[in-house]
């Protein structure tokens, strides 16, 4: 399997279209905004089950010490979530840090795994990336998720309306991999918040969460 295919089929395996990728997180430390009403089981509307626990819980075991890399971790992300999403006998592990601008909600997801059985070499070669999430707490309590599509950025590239740092990746430069500092990102995302695009949030990369009662 070519590393493009790889991206390809980790997008058919959790998603119905790509996103919009950046190397750096759309979140800035100040914009943090821990939600509580995450945590929890959850089922999709593409009936794929998540369960959402806080970073810190699966960090800290017990009462034993930590080591120095779980401090880091701990530290960088002890306001963000550890998601396991399961999905016809697939898996796909995140981390996943919620923050606000101007009033909306937001999830910065960044993968932490891929399928298993993958060459150690291809492995090498891989980068993983963060992506946008709007977030959005209904009143019957369920949470709706909609990713940045890919197709909405590409177009405001080709038209010249956006102006932020980004690469063309692919074998054919046919994808867009976001270059900008996440104070710059956090630019981009207001005026993109702002614009009279009605169907700016449209995409395919969207779940419904319902929550999973769980019984004794």
């Amino acid at each position: 399997m070519t590393a493009r295919n790889l991206i390809f089929a980790i997008c058919l395996l959790l998603f119905t279209s790509c996103v919009v990728k950046s190397l750096h997180p759309f979140y800035t430390k100040e914009s943090i905004s821990f939600d509580k009403n995450f945590i929890g089981k959850w089922e999709d509307s593409k009936k794929g089950k998540w369960n959402v626990v806080a970073f810190t819980d699966k960090i800290i075991k017990d009462d034993s010490k930590m080591k120095k890399d779980d401090w880091k971790l701990y530290l960088d992300y002890k306001n963000s979530y550890f998601i396991k999403r399961g999905y016809k006998n697939k898996e796909v592990i995140f981390i996943a840090t919620p923050f606000v601008i101007n009033n909306q909600k937001f999830l910065d997801f960044f993968p932490i795994n891929q399928e298993s059985g993958i060459d150690n070499l291809l492995e090498s070669h891989s980068v993983y990336t963060h992506s946008l999430v709007k977030y959005d707490v209904q009143k019957n309590g369920e949470i709706e998720i909609r990713w940045l599509d890919e197709d909405k950025i590409e177009a405001l590239f080709k038209e010249k309306k956006i102006k932020i740092k980004h690469e063309k990746i692919g074998l054919t430069d046919d994808k867009y991999l976001l270059t900008a500092k996440p104070e710059e990102l956090q630019k981009f995302v207001k005026k993109y918040m702002a614009s009279n695009d009605a169907k700016k949030w449209e995409t395919s990369t969207k779940f419904t969460l319902s929550k999973i009662n769980v019984t004794d």
